[in-house]
């Protein structure tokens, strides 16, 4: 009868060993879950923090565009023969000296 008890004791004793290592694989696996869920919101908050700062870039780099667009555009000339009548109207007024009048058409024949 002590030979039963004896050989009955080590597999009850490896059994329960195998009980309680499978608990801690499960209480691992759960663990390695919860850990890897929070990983994954956190990288999605991640992500979506970057994707909005992308966003603000590029729609800062259109203003910044639009912006420089609008510094380039040159303002249109006036044409010289208007601007030539123009003068002659206010020397006729007298507004302008011959002289000034003069340097001005000068100066717009010189351009031309």
């Amino acid at each position: 009868m002590a030979n039963f008890i004896t050989q009955k004791t080590p597999f009850t004793a490896r059994k329960i060993m195998r009980g309680r290592w499978a608990s801690m694989a499960i209480g691992a696996g759960i663990a390695r879950n919860r850990a890897s869920a929070g990983m994954d919101q956190e990288r999605q908050a991640y992500e979506r923090q970057l994707d909005q700062s992308q966003r603000q870039m590029e729609a800062q780099q259109r203003q910044i565009e639009a912006l420089q667009g609008q510094t380039q555009q040159k303002p249109q000339q006036e044409d010289p023969t208007k601007k030539l009548e123009k003068y002659a109207d206010l020397r006729q007024k007298g507004l302008l000296t011959e002289e000034e009048f003069q340097k001005l058409k000068a100066g717009i024949l010189s351009q031309m």
